[in-house]
């Protein structure tokens, strides 16, 4: 993980666009993309690349309106648990900040209702000793941004189903 993200921390303090997305010394896009940065571009593939990384800098960097954007734009409002439209959802992370969920990209957030966040709350908040209930039930890809991703949502009857 880069030394810079604090997976403990919601808000990534010192974090800057250039430490996340340096120039590659290869000669590639700075996004990850893989593709050769050719012509006058020295950084970006296109401007696309640019757009999306500077998106992905605010998710990890912590900005809630860039982060409830995109889960607006994902999920619509839809409770990820019970499927409920909710006019005041709310954003969660599905590995909390507080067992290392903090830093990551959109993937690690859910849109919940207050009803299901609560509930996912309070059941973490009563089982002592769980450092390793949510890990069990995502499974982790390596980014080239080396932050968290999850390849699935976990709602809480995952949780319960993976103790």
């Amino acid at each position: 993980m880069n030394r810079l993200i604090d997976p403990y921390s919601r808000f990534q303090k010192g974090l800057t666009f250039s430490i996340l997305f340096p120039k590659m010394e290869n000669g590639l896009c700075s996004c990850g993309c893989g593709n050769k940065v050719s012509g006058k571009r020295k950084k970006w593939f296109s401007d696309d690349c640019r757009v999306q990384s500077l998106n992905q800098f605010y998710i990890i960097k912590g900005d809630t309106k860039i982060i409830r954007l995109y889960l607006w734009e994902r999920d619509k409002g839809f409770c990820s648990s019970c499927g409920i439209l909710h006019t005041n959802w709310q954003a969660d992370h599905i590995i909390p900040v507080f067992k290392g969920g903090g830093g990551c990209d959109l993937s690690n957030f859910q849109t919940l209702c207050p009803s299901c966040h609560l509930e996912k709350t309070l059941y973490l908040d009563t089982v002592p000793n769980c450092d390793n209930i949510l890990a069990s039930g995502i499974y982790m890809i390596p980014s080239p941004l080396n932050t968290c991703r999850t390849s699935n949502k976990v709602v809480i009857e995952d949780i319960v189903r993976n103790i």
